[in-house]
């Protein structure tokens, strides 16, 4: 693996924080203390290819992935995917869910999705490319995903256009369970600003925070964009605070996103059988 230019944090009088590995208490604040994280990858990651706060995708030599915490002192981040072996043990091998090859010394290893995420793909063609059928096809499997997720008593928690994969032949695939809520187990994740439905954020996710976050993600699906995007997130916020939603009059699915939005669903079968409609209507129109 080539050599990782080591990062440079500062205390919030601008001092360098000491590359060290250690907590060091701010010199202007001492109820906030800080360090800078080494980086490193596992032994046979060729290179990391992704990474969040908590984990890292590194390449091995056939091309498979290996998911690992991208602070090896993390304990948070080796619980996360602790979970997410639990629940993807749990699921099995399914069409819609991402495909898990077991865990191994340093992590979890998945086949690699050859087109990426569905945000990444999306924003790397032009729009007008990706056709009406194929936008309604993602839309059905990301439904027909999550119901299989809830049928097994999953709630995924983090749903969004980033955690749906695209294989070689661009079906959907939905990932990272390491959030995830599954009987006792917790991964505590939330989901993001235009996801999240409005709630106590104390309250524990479940089928219709999932359903909320789903017409958010269809809404991205069709339209290319996440709901009101050219607002700040607290405005937002307040937005949905209030039922105020995005028009969806002139989206494809419009319907089915309100529906999510307004609580008209109560569960993702409900929504995967209403796409299934829309697409026939399509086909005969």
């Amino acid at each position: 693996m080539s050599n990782t230019p080591t990062p440079i944090a500062h205390f919030s009088d601008g001092t360098p924080v000491p590359f060290d590995g250690r907590f060091h208490v701010d010199p202007l604040n001492s109820l906030i203390s800080v360090r800078c994280r080494e980086p490193w990858a596992p032994p046979g990651v060729l290179k990391v290819v992704a990474g969040g706060n908590t984990a890292s995708l590194g390449l091995l030599s056939d091309n498979s992935l290996l998911k690992f915490p991208a602070d090896r002192h993390d304990r948070f981040a080796e619980k996360a995917l602790s979970i997410e072996h639990c629940i993807l043990s749990r699921l099995g091998d399914h069409d819609r869910i991402v495909k898990y090859l077991g865990r191994g010394d340093h992590g979890l290893v998945f086949q690699r999705a050859a087109k990426g995420d569905v945000r990444h793909y999306m924003s790397a063609v032009e729009p007008c490319s990706i056709p009406l059928h194929l936008r309604i096809q993602w839309s059905i499997q990301a439904a027909e995903g999550l119901a299989f997720v809830h049928s097994c008593g999953i709630v995924h928690c983090d749903i969004h256009p980033n955690n749906f994969l695209l294989d070689d032949t661009l079906n959907l695939r939905l990932c990272d369970f390491s959030g995830s809520l599954f009987g006792d187990l917790d991964g505590a994740a939330m989901e993001s600003t235009r996801f999240f439905l409005p709630r106590d954020p104390r309250a524990t996710p479940n089928v219709k925070s999932d359903l909320f976050a789903l017409g958010s993600a269809i809404y991205y699906i069709m339209s290319g964009r996440e709901p009101y995007d050219n607002l700040s997130d607290d405005e937002v916020e307040a937005r949905y605070s209030r039922g105020d939603f995005p028009g969806v009059d002139s989206i494809s699915c419009g319907q089915i996103i309100k529906s999510c939005w307004d609580g008209g669903f109560d569960c993702a079968d409900e929504v995967f059988q209403a796409l299934l409609g829309e697409r026939e209507a399509l086909i005969l129109s």
